[in-house]
């Protein structure tokens, strides 16, 4: 637990570095806009370039790590769309901040946290876990606001192109097909590129902590809590399951765990915002699993080590 604590501590401090900041109104709104493109389009893909270029792919057991990970999405996507078919909780443009609450994860915190704790050999595992939750969470959610609230259902030129220009399935991608087609990468260009990408960590922290915003918590307060028990309780168990049915262990296990239990992505809200959803609760719903995380975190992954054993 300390451990967990120790290397939770540096991100959580980043990120409130990034909320004081941003409401210190010091900085241009122009300058949050270019930190996360330069973020988001350059740098973590760099990071993901580089961690998969030319390590040895063929010596992670990739089919089972993918297989828990993808299953508990769809398994949890599965629940929260039959919970709204059946008991109509939710309006259709609540339901997509409830939807994409409990399906999305915080790229940032889960790559700051696996390095922090896993090293090389767990940021190999979490750049494919990113690379194949992308593609699934894409389709996922931008069927879930075709089918909630478009009337001309879900149109699928839209979500492909939204896939295909993803720059951190690009990079993922480029970095897979330079390893298994053997060109690889200079071990000079393989440095630039983890110089690059390392920088990601931390400015990707800063931007998490900056779009926080505590207006609206309680007046969405049901959404938030349904929202938060999929994402760090149902999600925890369903991935705990699938880990020891499919016997994945070490450190596979936990990127998988980390993965699953981090707080929901803020570029929710960016969809939310494009799409026709409640951006107002979405707002909402990232914030709170933000600071739900700082707790839930450390618990959930030292209940998770219990059950997987050692590393």
């Amino acid at each position: 637990m300390i451990i967990i604590a120790g290397a939770l501590v540096p991100i959580i401090l980043t990120i409130l570095l990034g909320y004081g900041i941003k409401r210190s109104g010091k900085l241009a709104p122009e300058f949050w806009l270019g930190t996360e493109s330069l973020t988001y389009y350059i740098l973590t893909p760099a990071l993901l370039i580089s961690i998969l270029s030319n390590r040895t792919l063929s010596e992670l057991n990739w089919l089972h790590f993918l297989s828990a990970l993808l299953f508990t999405v769809l398994l949890s996507a599965g629940l929260l769309i039959a919970y709204q078919r059946l008991c109509k909780p939710f309006s259709a443009a609540g339901f997509t901040s409830v939807f994409q609450g409990g399906v999305r994860y915080n790229t940032f915190i889960a790559l700051a946290l696996v390095a922090a704790l896993y090293g090389d050999e767990g940021l190999s595992y979490a750049a494919l876990a990113a690379t194949g939750m992308i593609i699934l969470i894409n389709v996922l959610c931008v069927a879930v606001f075709a089918s909630s609230l478009s009337t001309q259902g879900m149109q699928l030129l839209p979500v492909l192109k939204q896939i295909i220009s993803n720059p951190l399935i690009i990079g993922a991608l480029s970095g897979i097909l330079l390893n298994i087609s053997g060109i690889g990468l200079h071990p000079i260009l393989v440095d630039t590129l983890d110089l690059f990408g390392r920088s990601a960590f931390p400015m990707g922290l800063i931007l998490v902590g900056a779009a926080l915003s505590f207006k609206g918590i309680l007046q969405h307060w049901k959404l938030v809590l349904s929202s938060a028990v999929v994402q760090y309780l149902i999600k925890p168990v369903c991935a705990v399951g699938a880990v020891m049915a499919l016997n994945i262990e070490g450190v596979a296990a936990m990127v998988i765990i980390i993965f699953l239990c981090v707080p929901t992505a803020p570029a929710a809200y960016i969809l939310a915002r494009k799409l026709g959803g409640d951006a107002q609760a979405m707002a909402a719903i990232i914030t709170s699993q933000t600071v739900m995380g700082f707790i839930t975190l450390p618990l959930t992954i030292y209940w998770a080590a219990r059950f997987i054993g050692p590393i």
